[in-house]
């Protein structure tokens, strides 16, 4: 695989949970405790007079060293999060600065009742006729919303239109569901100021065209919204809010009772390796597709930085880190509505154990201590440092050829707004590759004496 190559991600790739690194607390705490004795001594780690009794003149060797060449392979993953594990459905669109973005969502009611009781009776018949079908939404309150520049955006009307999207092709078949948001499948709309949507609404549905999904007992609705401003509405996802439902009124035969029917969101997929599929995002319009000899994170659909290390064994297993990090140049994004915005870029370690398949070990992450998030714009340059010194004695644990030495950068807002950031990746000129620069102790012994 070439360095820097966009390499898409299903959720085919997905086969095992996410493995638990093992702990040795006492390996950690004696490089802990070397790390804060040279620390102690001074930003430039000299010894001597100013700190006798932990740096004494006859104290520890330090070592600077650059590795130029430490990166094997880097990869730019899309696709994340996995469809169904999104936590909010982020009704977006946003115009101007260079780019469009238009994002949907799937609500699925796979399994809608045919009918209903009869009377006084246990007996039930089929429902022969509807009225009053409404699709209830919860809005995500406290959400930042405007893509806009303009501070009057919330006061501007915003419509959110539900579409009838149920196909016959595969769950995974997003372009078939795509095709169906067009003006012949509207079920209906909602329109609203933005800064009166409430939190709870519901939006009336066709009852005729509902009236056949029922016969046929599911219906699977699109979400979108149109305004005249750049926005973005979130509702909650049943993984988060509880499940989303329909209300309808229904009578079944000549029954002069009517019943209150509120099938809620559910999903007939059983896949067993995948998130529960109620309800998903899909793009109908991403952001733009990153430039050559860059690595992209952020953006929509959302993209991670795959970046795996070859450090020398010996920094590894037999010496003492005191500093380390990885030094990336970050090429500014400029141009997009959003450039300056900043925004958290998290660095995890893969914990893909045994394998170099680089969409898995991409979304099977772990957090670190240590290994902090830097707060960026897209259009900052320059580099950027994520420390390393916390992760190497978990690397230290276990041989590389079982867990890969691979750091994996995303966006702390993945899935939810379109900021993208770069770095260059393996293939820039040889001055703006990533690279680690590492300080250690060559040899400490702790033994007592």
């Amino acid at each position: 695989m070439k360095s820097g190559r966009v390499v898409p991600w299903t959720a085919s790739n997905l086969k095992d949970g996410v493995l638990v690194l093992p702990k040795r607390i006492a390996v950690l705490l004696a490089a802990v405790s070397v790390v804060v004795a040279v620390s102690a001594c001074s930003e430039d780690f000299t010894g001597g007079a100013a700190c006798p009794v932990l740096c004494p003149e006859s104290g520890f060797e330090i070592v600077n060293d650059t590795l130029d060449a430490v990166v094997t392979l880097d990869s730019t993953v899309v696709g994340f999060p996995l469809p169904g594990d999104d936590g909010q459905l982020t009704l977006m669109q946003r115009f101007g600065g260079g780019d469009t973005v238009i994002t949907a969502g799937v609500v699925r009611f796979d399994f809608i009742p045919k009918t209903v009781p009869v009377g006084t009776s246990t007996d039930s018949a089929a429902v022969t006729k509807i009225d009053s079908v409404y699709l209830r939404l919860a809005v995500v309150s406290g959400t930042v919303d405007s893509l806009s520049r303009r501070d009057t955006v919330k006061r501007d009307p915003v419509t959110i239109e539900v579409y009838d999207v149920d196909t016959t092709a595969s769950d995974f078949d997003t372009a078939a569901v795509r095709a169906r948001f067009r003006p012949g499948t509207l079920l209906g709309a909602f329109t609203v100021r933005r800064d009166s949507l409430p939190d709870s609404l519901f939006v009336r549905l066709d009852t005729a065209a509902f009236r056949a999904r029922v016969q046929a007992g599911r219906l699977r609705v699109g979400l979108r919204i149109r305004s005249d401003s750049s926005m973005q509405v979130p509702i909650s996802a049943t993984e988060v809010g509880g499940p989303l439902f329909l209300r309808f009124w229904a009578r079944a035969g000549a029954d002069t009772v009517t019943r209150t029917v509120t099938p809620a969101s559910s999903s007939s997929s059983d896949d067993g390796e995948l998130p529960t599929l109620e309800d998903y995002m899909i793009i109908l319009r991403g952001t733009p597709a990153p430039p050559a000899q860059v690595l992209a994170v952020g953006g929509l659909p959302a993209k991670r930085a795959y970046i795996r290390l070859a450090l020398p064994s010996r920094l590894v297993d037999s010496v003492t880190v005191v500093r380390a990090a990885l030094v990336l140049t970050q090429a500014p994004v400029r141009g997009r509505t959003d450039d300056t915005v900043r925004a958290g870029v998290q660095a995890n370690i893969s914990v893909a154990r045994g394998l170099l398949d680089v969409g898995r070990a991409a979304l099977l992450v772990r957090s670190v201590p240590g290994l902090f998030q830097q707060v960026r714009a897209p259009a900052d340059s320059g580099l950027v440092r994520f420390e390393l010194a916390s992760t190497i004695p978990f690397w230290r644990l276990t041989g590389e050829t079982e867990l890969p030495r691979v750091i994996v950068l995303r966006s702390e807002r993945e899935g939810r707004f379109p900021s993208e950031f770069h770095f260059y990746s393996n293939e820039a000129p040889a001055s703006l590759r990533p690279r680690v620069e590492i300080s250690y102790v060559p040899r400490v012994d702790f033994s007592l004496p």
